[in-house]
């Protein structure tokens, strides 16, 4: 069975010296560049435009709390359907498209598939809109993470910032 030794007053000098001991303010201070984003808080809409037009579809809110020098807010909420969403990932890869002989085209940025679009009569059902936001908002967070579309696409910024958006 091997001793215990501790330190001696050489090794903790040189450790003491290496690794400085954090303040309460930079063990919780903002992280120099961060950028949290939830999908949440779904509700249903049923509308009834006139005599022939009723309409029910569920939104969601996005959340945005972050740093980065490239969104012109710290902290939004939008809402968005899910056909917002469909609208964003179709804006996004022609983004990529037309800037392809730059940045975006070297690093092979892939856009995964949204969660699938739900056809049963079910839609509206609580446990099934909860899977949906839960769908959304891992796949938000995987494109939003990505390191180029963070620092380079307008169409990011604009789908988690701006209260309408148009592309």
């Amino acid at each position: 069975m091997k001793e215990f030794r501790s330190f001696g007053s050489a090794e903790q000098s040189l450790l003491s010296k290496s690794h400085k001991q954090q303040s309460y303010n930079e063990i919780y201070a903002e992280p120099e560049n961060f950028l949290e984003i939830e999908v949440t808080n779904p509700i249903t809409h049923h509308t009834n435009n006139g005599e022939y037009t009723n309409e029910t579809f569920t939104d969601y809110e996005i959340i945005c709390k972050t740093n980065l020098p490239n969104f012109k807010l710290k902290y939004s909420k939008v809402r968005r359907r899910y056909s917002d969403f469909e609208f964003f990932k179709k804006c996004l890869l022609k983004e990529m498209n037309l800037l392809g002989n730059s940045s975006y085209n070297s690093s092979r940025i892939n856009i995964p598939h949204l969660p699938g679009k739900i056809f049963l009569s079910n839609r509206f059902n609580n446990e099934v809109i909860e899977e949906r936001r839960q769908g959304l908002n891992k796949w938000l967070n995987s494109v939003a993470t990505h390191p180029l579309l963070q620092s380079s696409s307008h169409i990011l910024v604009r789908f988690i910032q701006n209260e309408k958006f148009i592309g």
